[in-house]
């Protein structure tokens, strides 16, 4: 739990880094005089761009996150070309082949863990005290649903994020609209008309831009948690079809 803090803790400041680098660049690169109407958009103006500013943040650190989890998804796909268990046709596992499957999986733990060297030790324990395939079959299912309940409770703050930018975009236009009624009084002058206009293109560009931003998001969330669902359905065939199945009857 100290550890997976600590990581929290690195993608924030690298979110509030990102954040401060292409505000940076957004407002350097929007004119003062007649600025471009995208880098407007975008939040190239102060402080009128502070509301795009803060989804930014939150996009980066749901990119970041969601790069994260897809990075330790990666790593447990790696078990499957360690080739952990036999998988030669007509290969039987006897009550020694698994005592020694078990050491194996502890001498690998020592330089590299994966959810499969701890499914496959579970596994094999409880065949050596239960000698009952289908034992073995019913905790191989529980604990791939508790890994994958644990991965997806690690996920919360991508879900509150998801949900945090389009709401930060609706506050930014509540903001503008509102701010554009402060000057109704003046609409009688082309300065005031121009600044009720301005005003209510803020407030309609903070929803703009929160909504883009979560679509990529939302489009990453849903391809990690495909890649999530195929993990585990992997680890669990690939363990029916090479462990469990292999037992000697």
């Amino acid at each position: 739990m100290k550890d997976l803090m600590n990581h929290r803790a690195v993608r924030l400041l690298v979110s509030v880094v990102l954040t401060f680098l292409f505000m940076g660049i957004l407002v350097v690169c929007t004119s003062d005089k007649d600025p471009n109407r995208i880098l407007v958009m975008l939040g190239g103006t102060m402080p009128e761009g502070l509301i795009q500013g803060f989804t930014y943040f939150l996009f980066f650190f749901g990119m970041c996150e969601v790069t994260w989890i897809s990075g330790r998804i990666t790593h447990e796909n790696d078990a499957f070309s360690a080739h952990l268990l036999p998988e030669k046709e007509n290969w039987v596992l006897s009550a020694d082949d698994v005592s020694q499957l078990k050491l194996n999986m502890q001498s690998m733990e020592r330089s590299q863990k994966f959810y499969m060297t701890d499914l496959i030790k579970k596994a094999c324990t409880k065949y050596r005290l239960s000698k009952s395939s289908s034992e073995v079959l019913d905790l191989v299912d529980a604990q791939v649903r508790i890994y994958q309940e644990e991965m997806e409770s690690e996920q919360s703050f991508i879900s509150y994020v998801a949900w945090a930018i389009p709401s930060v975009g609706f506050i930014g236009t509540v903001i503008g609209i509102a701010a554009s009624l402060g000057y109704a009084g003046a609409v009688s002058t082309p300065e005031g008309i121009t600044k009720v206009t301005d005003m209510l293109s803020v407030a309609f560009d903070t929803t703009l831009v929160a909504l883009a931003l979560s679509i990529i998001l939302m489009f990453g969330i849903h391809n990690l948690r495909k890649r999530q669902d195929s993990l585990f359905a992997h680890i669990n065939a690939y363990l029916i079809e090479n462990l469990i199945n292999r037992f000697y009857k």
